[in-house]
């Protein structure tokens, strides 16, 4: 039987970060199957550099979502109070950062999420 089940009541919404909890739970669920065998020591180096190293790509993305969201309200306010119009300035940014996470973020954890079998 799983240490931990994934509901609803658990997901956030958002489905690139619910998928990752998931992983997250299937990890914690990996230790504790391993010590319910008796194979904690051999089995949990590995999980839990694995569970360091998803949580440290998981947490990059959610902050990277915040601060897209933090930079789009920028502009949101800037347009309402007629700073800026929509158009050249708010697709560049968002071509730009687009271009940056995909470059920079996802990339970096890609490899190791296609390793897993996330999809």
């Amino acid at each position: 039987m799983a240490f931990m089940t994934w509901n609803d009541k658990l997901s956030v919404g958002v489905e690139t970060l619910d998928k990752q909890h998931v992983v997250l739970i299937e990890t914690i669920n990996e230790l504790h199957a391993a010590m319910m065998k008796g194979q904690a020591r051999a089995a949990a180096g590995q999980i839990l550099h694995n569970l360091v190293d998803y949580t440290r790509d998981h947490f990059a993305a959610e902050e990277a979502m915040m601060e897209l969201t933090k930079q789009v309200e920028e502009y949101v306010a800037r347009f309402e109070s007629g700073d800026i119009t929509l158009g050249v300035h708010l697709l560049n940014f968002l071509s730009e950062w687009l271009t940056k996470h995909i470059q920079g973020e996802d990339q970096q954890y890609g490899p190791w999420m296609n390793e897993r079998g996330v999809r």
